[in-house]
């Protein structure tokens, strides 16, 4: 299913679309096959044991945004994960309705037309942790591995065994696609229920090392001295700078000494007009005289 309705699974899915399933089969001539409107997670007490599993969850339908455009805006962040939320109880219940000791069997098949890393590789990690199953190779060989990381979050190492495809890529609706194993009836106990996908303190201390040899490594390079060619060029930087110096002392001490001889000249000057009158004046008493 492409979508998910907003009471589901509330309540089991539509009649009319068990008729057209049912139709499907005897066009196919498949005389194996029973149609049943049972709730997914009812699966485990009703009838199991199954030797393969199925399960095409509903999901958001992001992988088919080029057929219905609205989808981009018809969730919200709050929808995806509640819509999250079911997937991975329908995953519980497909694997719980698997019988581990079937010889031809055990397999469950998780697929889902999302391309959104909440529907896909989180539900499948989800499980991992909960029951006693493992990822096997699909046998396709079309498609990019899921995400074993992305961002701050780091996934188990075989999710790479999981298929994504994209409209963009393979020419074909998104679609995820992951096949599992199961080893085990025994349910496995999980002590903190907090999101295992978030990175771990282990993760943590590895990127921090990795960043201070990064860091370690520049401080080596910044002190491993300089070569001829870079002495060569900060003489050269500096020469000029040093003239440049030299002539701006030489030039303020100059200065002094301009200034000094233009003080000197200005007393000589006033020394000199303060004696020119004395000079006149007697001048003029000798033109007295004479007359």
């Amino acid at each position: 299913s492409s979508g998910i309705n907003a009471e589901w699974p509330l309540r089991p899915g539509s009649k009319d679309r068990t008729k057209a399933l049912t139709a499907n089969l005897h066009r196919l001539g498949v005389n194996n096959a029973i149609v049943c409107n049972y709730d997914g997670l009812a699966f485990p007490k009703v009838m199991g044991n199954f030797d393969r599993v199925l399960l095409d969850a509903p999901c958001s339908g992001s992988g088919v945004v080029s057929k219905d455009p609205s989808v981009k805006q018809s969730k919200d962040e709050q929808e995806i994960l509640k819509i999250a939320e079911v997937q991975k109880k329908l995953l519980l219940a497909a694997i719980d309705s698997a019988d581990h000791s079937s010889k031809t069997g055990g397999y469950i098949v998780y697929s889902t037309c999302s391309v959104l890393v909440q529907e896909n590789e989180w539900v499948v990690d989800y499980v991992l942790k909960r029951r006693h199953v493992k990822l096997v190779p699909l046998g396709l060989d079309i498609g990019k591995a899921g995400f074993t990381r992305i961002n701050k979050y780091r996934f188990d190492k075989s999710m790479s065994l999981t298929k994504r495809y994209y409209p963009h890529t393979h020419n074909m609706d998104g679609f995820f696609v992951a096949k599992f194993k199961k080893t085990s009836n025994a349910i496995k106990t999980v002590k903190d229920d907090s999101p295992e996908v978030k990175l771990s303190d282990d993760e943590d201390e590895e990127d921090d090392e990795d960043m201070n040899d990064d860091v370690v490594d520049g401080d080596e390079e910044m002190e491993g001295g300089l070569t001829d060619t870079d002495e060569e060029d900060e003489n050269k930087d500096a020469g000029p700078k040093d003239e440049e110096m030299e002539c701006i002392t030489e030039t303020k001490e100059n200065g002094t000494e301009e200034e000094k001889s233009e003080k000197a000249d200005q007393e000589k000057s006033e020394e000199v007009s303060s004696v020119q009158p004395k000079k006149l004046k007697r001048k003029k008493k000798k033109t007295k005289n004479a007359t």
